[in-house]
């Protein structure tokens, strides 16, 4: 989910998926949880009026050692759905790394196939790379400026200990991001695209990057796979009333060119030839092709708009 208001259609579907028996037939409602860094349990009345639950509870995890804390193990031992909210995905990766809320996620979602979500720095937490926006965070045009800008394009893989680095297979080797649109974020999400390759974080052929709009979500369902990344899962983008909003996926190509390097004044980004997939609420997807040039971004295909 993108941030912004919450898209209620998004879950309706996890409720769903929540109560689904692997034969396909429906199951007792289950329990809905919510995880957060801070604030309140907002979301517990909410989420309750959007489909047949047990229940809903927010628990709220602000430190390394509330993270530890065994108290929290009932909780998500017995979730049949989590969600992560938005904030700060700095404050995640620092708080949540490597303590025993990551572990049991980990495993109730990449063992047990419980649905998971996040909105915001809860969706860019959730993929195997992670943008954590610390100590300071970026936009497109200081991004494309300069790929190597210290302390702002600081991508991790560590954060999840599951086989796979992240619980939710169809995220491997793939960088997410939020408020896409509102934000006018391409520019900074194809220089992470572009970081993930040179840092060597996921190979040229199997990195990806995914965004979603403010007031949207994509859904995604795999099937049962030991693989590290299943061979087809489904998509579907939602969105709240009245919001045209979409999902991307970006990917190089065979014909990409990348120019990223660390130089003293910075070397400005080049990268062509990176494919994007438009998937936009209720219209058909569209392909085109994005191309970087010392920092300058323009785009052709279907879409034929330059950004």
């Amino acid at each position: 989910m993108g941030g912004g208001l919450d898209v209620q259609a998004a879950y309706s579907w996890m409720i769903i998926k929540m109560a689904e028996c692997s034969n396909g037939t429906n199951g007792r409602p289950g329990n809905f949880l919510v995880i957060r860094a801070g604030g309140n349990p907002s979301y517990d009345s909410f989420i309750y009026k959007l489909g047949p639950v047990a229940s809903v509870i927010t628990i709220v995890v602000p430190t390394l050692d509330s993270a530890n804390d065994p108290a929290i193990e009932p909780y998500i031992r017995n979730a049949g759905a989590i969600f992560l909210t938005g904030g700060d995905q700095g404050d995640y990766y620092n708080f949540w790394k490597g303590t025993l809320l990551e572990r049991l996620v980990s495993e109730q979602v990449g063992t047990y196939g419980v649905p998971i979500g996040g909105t915001s720095a809860g969706m860019m937490i959730l993929s195997q790379i992670n943008y954590i926006a610390y100590p300071y965070t970026i936009n497109s045009e200081q991004a494309l400026a300069d790929p190597f800008k210290e302390g702002s394009v600081t991508l991790k893989n560590d954060f999840w200990t599951s086989k796979f680095k992240t619980p939710f297979m169809p995220l491997v080797s793939t960088v997410t991001d939020s408020h896409f649109d509102t934000r006018d974020r391409m520019g900074r999400l194809v220089t992470f695209l572009a970081r993930v390759i040179v840092d060597g974080l996921a190979k040229q052929g199997d990195a990806r990057a995914i965004a979603v709009d403010q007031e949207t979500a994509l859904l995604m369902e795999y099937p049962n796979t030991k693989t590290s990344r299943p061979i087809s899962f489904s998509m579907t983008t939602v969105a709240n009333p009245n919001v045209i909003g979409a999902a991307y996926i970006l990917k190089a190509t065979l014909a990409s060119n990348l120019v990223a390097i660390q130089t003293e004044p910075p070397t400005k980004l080049t990268f062509t030839n990176v494919s994007v997939q438009k998937m936009p609420v209720n219209a058909p997807w569209s392909y085109y092709q994005i191309d970087v040039i010392e920092g300058t971004m323009s785009s052709s295909g279907n879409d034929g708009f330059i950004y």
